[in-house]
C-alpha cells in the first residue's frame, strides 16, 4: 500500500468586504496575507510537500507562490480549483442580495447541491469539477504530500462528497479564511478477495479564526 497527503488550504482574506466573491478576482489585504502566512507557520510547520497547486484567482496564487518558493518548488496552476461563479450576484454585498433574493438564497444553505445562483455556476457542477481535479491530483501525485490553495466553496464541496455527508452538512464545517483541512488517502492494490481502492480520511483540519492583534485594533477603532 501507498498513502498520499493532501492539505487544503484556504486563502486569506481578499479586499472589498463582504460579498458574493465567486470568480471575480481580487487580491488579498494585506491582513489575509498575514492570515495565510500564520496558519503556515501554525499547521505546516513540519510538512515538507512534493508539489503546491492553485486555482487560478491572485487571492489563491500569491500565497501559493509564496508558499512554494519557500519550498524551493514550482506553483502548479490548476483552474479546476477555482472558486463557484455566482453569475449576477458576482461581486455583489451579501446583505443586499439577500435582501432582493432571500428565499432563493436560503437555498444555498438548505439545499446547496440543487442550487444555482441566477446566470452562474450549479454546486453540482462545481463538485464535478473539484472531485476531477481530486481524481487528477491523486494520479498524478500518488504517495507525495501535496499542498492545494484554494477557497471556501471548493474545500466544503470536496469534504462533503469526501466524507460522504449530507448535503447540508457542508455548510457547518468551519473553514475561515486560511482554513486548513488535512486528507490522507491509502492506496490499496487489491487482491484476488478485494479490489483495488482509495481510503479517505480527515486527519485533522483548523477552522479558527485568525486576527491580527493590529487588525483587531483597528476593528475597534472603527466601532
Amino acid at each position: 500500500m501507498t498513502a498520499t497527503q493532501v492539505h487544503l488550504l484556504r486563502h486569506g482574506e481578499p479586499v472589498g468586504g463582504n460579498v458574493f466573491r465567486g470568480v471575480t478576482d481580487m487580491a488579498l489585504s494585506q491582513h489575509g496575507d498575514w492570515q495565510f502566512r500564520q496558519r503556515v507557520q501554525q499547521c505546516l510547520a513540519n510538512v515538507t510537500p512534493t508539489a503546491v497547486v492553485s486555482s487560478p484567482l491572485q487571492r489563491c496564487l500569491s500565497s501559493a507562490r509564496w508558499l512554494a518558493a519557500h519550498y524551493q518548488l514550482t506553483c502548479q496552476v490548476d483552474s479546476a480549483w477555482r472558486e463557484i461563479d455566482y453569475g449576477e450576484w458576482e461581486n455583489r454585498p451579501v446583505a443586499e442580495v439577500l435582501a432582493e433574493s432571500g428565499q432563493q438564497a436560503q437555498q444555498l444553505w438548505q439545499d446547496p447541491l440543487n442550487f444555482c445562483a441566477p446566470g452562474g455556476e450549479p454546486v453540482s457542477a462545481l463538485q464535478q469539477r473539484v472531485l476531477a481535479a481530486w481524481k487528477r491530483l491523486l494520479s498524478e501525485y500518488r504517495g507525495q504530500v501535496v499542498i492545494v490553495v484554494c477557497h471556501g466553496g471548493v474545500m466544503r464541496i470536496l469534504a462533503q462528497a469526501l466524507l460522504q455527508l449530507a448535503p447540508q452538512a457542508m455548510n457547518r464545517l468551519a473553514i475561515p479564511y486560511a482554513g486548513w483541512l488535512q486528507f490522507g488517502v491509502v492506496h490499496s492494490m487489491g487482491d484476488d478477495h478485494y479490489p483495488a481502492q482509495d481510503w479517505v480520511s480527515l486527519q485533522a483540519m483548523d477552522g479558527s479564526e485568525l486576527n491580527s492583534p493590529l487588525h483587531s485594533a483597528e476593528c475597534e477603532v472603527r466601532r
